[in-house]
């Protein structure tokens, strides 16, 4: 079986695209009801008004003309009516014309039953008729506009979306740059770190600390290294040799 692949057959706007997206709603239902309850009334108006043209000397080849010429104008009005704009010349124009042709088509039916020898309730059914297809029509008309409307009012809703999605992006990508450019800059500031430059200096705890003698007697250094034990080194005496002694920091 071969498939359309034409642009109008495929895509969001498609056709094969509206029918896999279409989901029957309450409006839809009432839309069916209101088409056939309108093609239902047509017929009974059809069929009274051509059988009084009929017996009106009207030729039988030529009788349909007249239900067609008078309930279409009906139809025909009751459209135009919302296809101008409110209270302008085109919209008076169309009413005028769907209430005299719904007028006209009422006058038939209800002469068309006292013909045939009907009573008054023979005359209201027949003359609801043409009323019935009146409301039907222009029922149906609003249930269309309105399916119209949602649909318009899906698509706009589902653009924003789009559209926000889109700005969207470029912002967790410049979130996401500037995170790592953070990230970099961390790891720079990590090795130039103060911390870290005062640890790579030597440290001053290993190394002896001098400290000096107040009294210094014959035969000691001026200096000599602190610790508990530690062993000063005797100058040499100029003359004689004396004996060695040894003084600890504590004695000091």
């Amino acid at each position: 079986m071969a498939t359309c692949k034409r642009p109008r057959c495929t895509g969001r706007g498609g056709v094969m695209g509206r029918l896999s997206s279409f989901r029957p709603r309450l409006a839809h239902a009432s839309l069916i009801v209101a088409g056939v309850v309108a093609i239902k009334s047509f017929q009974m108006s059809f069929a009274a008004l051509h059988q009084l043209s009929i017996r009106n000397l009207v030729p039988p080849d030529l009788a349909s003309n007249v239900p067609i010429a008078i309930d279409g104008l009906v139809i025909g009005s009751i459209i135009a009516t919302a296809s101008f704009r409110q209270w302008s010349v085109g919209w008076w124009y169309s009413t005028v014309l769907f209430v005299l042709s719904t007028m006209l088509s009422i006058a038939g039916n209800i002469q068309y039953a006292h013909e045939i020898g009907g009573g008054v309730v023979a005359m209201f059914i027949y003359a609801g008729m043409p009323l019935t297809m009146l409301f039907a029509v222009h029922l149906t008309l609003m249930l269309w506009q309105r399916g119209k409307q949602v649909a318009a009012e899906l698509a706009a809703e589902l653009q924003a979306t789009e559209l926000g999605a889109a700005e969207l992006e470029p912002d967790l990508e410049t979130a996401e740059l500037e995170g790592g450019l953070g990230a970099t800059e961390l790891e720079a500031e990590s090795f130039t770190s103060p911390d870290l430059e005062h640890s790579a200096e030597p440290s001053a705890a290993g190394q002896p600390r001098l400290y000096p003698l107040e009294s210094i007697g014959p035969g000691y250094s001026r200096g000599q290294t602190a610790g508990i034990g530690a062993q000063h080194r005797s100058a040499a005496p100029d003359s004689g040799e004396r004996p060695q002694v040894s003084m600890t920091a504590a004695q000091v």
